[in-house]
């Protein structure tokens, strides 16, 4: 919990904190803060305003909104600058495999083109009372194609955002805790 700055700045930090907590995925730690620091910073405000009751619960629904709102447009944010990075990690993954996709396939055929001129190749005279086998290829024998990669590099980067899951907006809402802050208000007068 802050304590420099005015109350009012320390309750909107307070309430910011756990908007991005619940942003990322940290309900527990949204809970926490709203439970433990939220009544503590409510209280420290209200002491020091000299709005009426219905004024300051008014002013603290508006501050929560805005925050709320703020979380919600960090979270848009985020989601878009982590689908566009998302998006350009894929490209170049993308061309990386693609590379040597082909380098294999490359190399895959001069070996079969190597294997298959050592084959054609007679087998020198040998003595009779020794033994060579000679069997055939074993590359002849594997049945392995290597896919052919298609290149999506041209694609349109908002065909591929597009694809990915939309923002999801978490943020806290006066609502949810109207009831904690009406009880506070009342036990503050």
């Amino acid at each position: 919990m802050s304590t420099s700055g005015s109350p009012l700045e320390a309750l909107k930090g307070g309430f910011r904190r756990a908007c991005v907590k619940r942003l990322v995925g940290d309900e527990n730690g949204a809970i926490e803060v709203l439970k433990d620091e939220i009544p503590l910073l409510v209280v420290a405000w209200a002491k020091t305003s000299s709005l009426e009751p219905g004024e300051k619960k008014a002013k603290l629904k508006e501050m929560f909104d805005d925050e709320s709102a703020r979380a919600e447009e960090l979270a848009v944010a985020f989601d878009l600058f982590a689908a566009r990075f998302e998006a350009r990690v894929a490209t170049r993954v993308h061309r990386e495999v693609l590379s040597v996709s082909q380098k294999l396939d490359s190399l895959s055929t001069r070996l079969e083109s190597a294997i298959n001129a050592l084959s054609n190749i007679q087998p020198a005279v040998l003595p009779e009372n020794s033994k060579i086998d000679i069997q055939p290829s074993i590359i002849e024998d594997l049945d392995v194609d290597v896919p052919v990669a298609e290149d999506h590099t041209d694609g349109n980067l908002d065909e591929v955002i597009n694809e990915l899951d939309p923002p999801v907006g978490t943020g806290l809402k006066f609502d949810e805790i109207e009831a904690m802050i009406d009880e506070l208000l009342v036990t503050d007068d």
